[in-house]
């Protein structure tokens, strides 16, 4: 199951650096399991340079190309090719899309890879997912937080560099979660040309400074899109991007009651949201709300919901991929089934969507 198998893969420890209203998130614990099942100390974790001046290439930061049909084999990007994308697997009719994965990540890890696997099987994308698991192993998350700006420097050098050699920016996404979501925004700060959306998914909150400098928001895209299934806790709490989705008040998910730590469960599920929105009749569905996340949105019991995503009629918008990149404003969706769970058989979605 995806969220019993992340729990046991995350954990933070050792002293922290606290910063406004992050510091009873830490102490509440992001602390998960036995520190004797990891590989890692405080004394392992990696802090990169934010001064440096050779960011890229970067043995530890990896992009790696992957398309339909590919699940198991890869392209690793080579910065130094004089024309990798033509002699790549890369396909230019396609949609783009660069894909950050979070804290105690890497490119075959969950959470990231159940949406990985759901662009690839799509058909309609190439997939460049970033690799930086290495520089935010755990018990490191301090110094995760803290590589969260080089991991940007260089990534906006090998994304410039595969814009020059054909790489169409209009058709290109950056979809992140957590600390991913705003490496993405940071990414924007350094390129020389504007991203054309980015999709934040449920953006970490724990010690990222306020500023735009450090942390994800709506300038750094012509359309900034985040989906908020954790507000206040483990996600941003606030008012992020141009339109922000607040998924049953985007605090805490009903389905997550059971889960041993309900905040992290509810954390990570945006991943789901997004892979059950790339399929055309899938996509969940929004309506208007308030500024900031709900407070007392809740499923009453016993609710029917009409098909997958059914809500009422009016002025619903699709939450996800297919959200209109003019579309601005909060917008909620009220929900009681894990999204991406396959109930059916040939209904598109992901065993490890579900609870």
């Amino acid at each position: 199951m995806l969220i019993m198998i992340f729990l046991t893969s995350a954990l933070i420890c050792g002293s922290f650096v606290i910063y406004g209203q992050a510091q009873h998130l830490i102490s509440q614990a992001l602390y998960l399991g036995d520190p004797e099942s990891y590989n890692t100390t405080k004394e392992d974790c990696v802090w990169k340079r934010e001064g440096g001046v050779n960011y890229c290439p970067d043995p530890a930061i990896k992009t790696i190309l992957y398309t339909s049909g590919l699940i198991k084999e890869k392209l690793v990007f080579d910065m130094n090719h004089p024309d990798w994308l033509n002699d790549s697997e890369w396909e230019p009719a396609k949609e783009n899309i660069i894909l950050v994965h979070g804290y105690a990540g890497g490119e075959d890890s969950l959470p990231i890879v159940v949406l990985r696997d759901a662009y690839v099987n799509h058909g309609g994308y190439n997939v460049f997912m970033v690799d930086w698991g290495s520089l935010g192993q755990p018990p490191c998350y301090v110094a995760a937080v803290y590589n969260i700006k080089p991991i940007a420097v260089c990534l906006s050098q090998t994304f410039m560099k595969l814009r020059a050699l054909g790489l169409p920016t209009e058709k290109t996404t950056c979809v992140g979660h957590s600390l991913g979501a705003h490496i993405c925004g940071l990414m924007a700060n350094y390129l020389n040309y504007r991203i054309e959306r980015i999709i934040g998914l449920d953006p970490a909150r724990p010690l990222i400074k306020p500023g735009n400098m450090n942390r994800l928001d709506s300038g750094d895209a012509k359309s900034v899109q985040v989906i908020h299934t954790n507000a206040g806790y483990y996600g941003e709490g606030g008012q992020v991007g141009h339109i922000d989705f607040c998924i049953n008040g985007g605090r805490r998910q009903p389905y997550c009651g059971n889960s041993t730590n309900i905040n992290l469960c509810s954390h990570i599920w945006s991943v789901c949201y997004l892979a059950q929105s790339l399929f055309e009749g899938s996509e969940p569905m929004a309506e208007p709300c308030n500024r900031r996340c709900p407070t007392n949105v809740l499923i009453p019991p016993g609710r029917q919901r009409r098909g997958r995503f059914g809500y009422a009629p009016g002025y619903s918008i699709p939450m996800g991929q297919r959200t209109p990149t003019n579309a601005f404003g909060s917008y909620c969706i009220k929900d009681n089934i894990p999204p991406f769970c396959p109930s059916l058989p040939g209904e598109p979605g992901d065993k490890r969507c579900c609870i």
